[in-house]
């Protein structure tokens, strides 16, 4: 029962940080927050109303990101992050994804495909009801599931540790594209792999994720 929990605990922070993190990114992507600003983890845990501990792993992701440094005796501050900085990591991720996609068009099975179509239902689902945090998370769920039946754990570890689920939200919340529209095109990621045609699935998946950034840079305030 007392590993239960503090499995329990484990998650509601995971969950809390992660919201926070969102929050924050989106904050320094409107200008909320701009470069040189001090981010003060006792201060962002009494606007948000919780504890130190979810903030602190907030502060982790955006550090990751490239959002804050952390100075010894200078605490956490805001680093400007140009268009420039943000379509060089997309282009990565597109190259990464392209891969992994180009690798599970030769493996895909017709169990998995049925259980991709499903998390794109799922999407549409969520965006017809205006639900932009929920169609975000199963986007990820989605790109994670192609990676995973390439079954190329380089990609994988990589695709972690640029957290690429964060950026996904980035594009998801600044896009001109509707909420519908960007669940809809996943279709075409999952026609090419029913085609097991490696090029043409490496092709569709850099087009969908290099589509995406440009929607989302054209409307983000940054340099």
């Amino acid at each position: 029962m007392e590993t239960k929990n503090n499995d329990q605990s484990t998650l509601v922070k995971k969950v809390l940080s992660e919201q926070i993190k969102e929050q924050l990114i989106e904050d320094l992507l409107n200008k909320k927050y701009v470069a040189g600003d001090k981010l003060v983890e006792s201060a962002l845990a009494k606007r948000f109303g919780v504890s130190q501990a979810p903030v602190r792993e907030a502060m982790k992701g955006l550090v990751e990101m490239g959002f804050v440094t952390v100075e010894p005796y200078k605490g956490t501050t805001v680093r400007s992050i140009t268009k420039e900085e943000m379509w060089e990591i997309f282009t990565v991720r597109a190259a990464l994804e392209s891969l992994a996609a180009g690798i599970a068009a030769e493996k895909i099975i017709p169990e998995q495909i049925v259980e991709l179509e499903g998390l794109v239902n799922e999407m549409i689902k969520a965006a017809e009801a205006g639900d932009i945090l929920k169609r975000a998370e199963i986007n990820n769920l989605f790109h994670e599931k192609v990676i995973t039946i390439s079954e190329h754990k380089l990609i994988m570890r990589l695709s972690k540790s640029m957290r690429f689920a964060s950026w996904s939200h980035t594009t998801g919340t600044f896009t001109s594209m509707s909420s519908y529209e960007i669940a809809s095109r996943h279709r075409k990621i999952i026609n090419a792999l029913k085609k097991h045609d490696p090029e043409e699935a490496s092709k569709v998946m850099r087009e969908h994720i290099e589509c995406s950034a440009r929607s989302m840079l054209e409307n983000w305030k940054g340099e």
